[in-house]
């Protein structure tokens, strides 16, 4: 019994490889295999048939061109309306809510009480006047800066535990404060006080007498969910959560008023007495009620 046959087929070599065969030497998409070896010949496009002599010098042509297809690079230190837009001129409230006038009076009621209160009669050239501000245009007026901060990988939760530590604490000492607090998003706080004090400093303000008057947490939206493969074919929800912060100081000159309202209220209040003043009627007893 014959294992092989004898008509065996011989292989013989292909005149050139289908992988390797160069493209750009035959007519065909396909190589060898499709059509002759003629050589394809490049036309001259119409960019070769201009004049050498035409061509201006890389010098000569000019940093801005109207070409869409050339990318301009600009150095983000020196992109005005970039800069104008991450670091804003300081604007103080009472330089730009005010008239000329009420700022005088408002400023001089100021230097002499340390805040500003409501009914005091101020004399202004020669002239008196008198100026009455709601509660909400004296806090706008005071002294404040407004700290907001970029989208922070943390939650709402945990963050807020953070900033409560921080209420009205001083601006260096809160520093200081979110340093030995082992949390994650202190370092993003540390950021935003650190840009308070240089803030402080543009406005001609003391960062020694800027505190924490107010901050805020909320969630910055856009929350990332994601599959968390658990055994036995179950499967959970994993969430990133990203949050925002807003933190307000303000200075010793909003603390001073915040007292001085304080025992105003405090003078105001009824006082209360174990025993209203009325006729005792029946026997007195022996000894006092209480």
């Amino acid at each position: 019994m014959r294992l092989f046959s004898r008509n065996l087929m011989v292989a013989r070599p292909a005149q050139r490889f289908f992988a390797t065969s160069p493209l750009r030497l035959n007519d065909s998409l396909f190589g060898s295999l499709g059509g002759s070896n003629k050589a394809v010949v490049a036309e001259p496009t119409q960019a070769a048939s201009v004049p050498q002599e035409s061509a201006a010098p890389a010098s000569d042509v000019p940093a801005e061109t109207s070409d869409p297809s050339v990318v301009k690079y600009l150095d983000p230190a020196k992109d005005a309306a970039l800069q104008e837009y991450l670091n804003p001129a300081p604007m103080k409230t009472v330089e730009t809510l005010l008239s000329p006038l009420k700022r005088e009076i408002y400023e001089a009621n100021v230097k002499r009480n340390g805040f500003f209160k409501n009914g005091e009669v101020e004399v202004v050239n020669g002239e008196t006047y008198k100026l009455q501000l709601s509660k909400p245009e004296i806090e706008a007026l005071e002294p404040s800066i407004y700290l907001k901060s970029w989208r922070i990988k943390y939650t709402p939760k945990k963050t807020n535990i953070v900033l409560r530590a921080l209420k009205d604490l001083p601006l260096k000492k809160a520093i200081t404060q979110v340093h030995f607090i082992n949390k994650k998003v202190t370092k993003d706080l540390d950021e935003m006080l650190t840009r308070g004090v240089e803030h402080a400093k543009r406005m001609n303000y003391d960062p020694n007498d800027m505190y924490v008057a107010e901050s805020w947490v909320g969630s910055d939206g856009e929350w990332v969910n994601r599959p968390e493969f658990k055994g036995r074919g179950r499967v959970g929800i994993l969430t990133h959560r990203y949050v925002n912060i807003r933190i307000l100081l303000k200075s010793k000159q909003t603390q001073a008023r915040l007292n001085w309202e304080r025992l105003e209220r405090l003078k105001k209040k009824a006082v209360k007495t174990p025993l209203p003043n009325l006729t005792v009627r029946g026997p007195a007893p022996g000894f006092y009620k209480w």
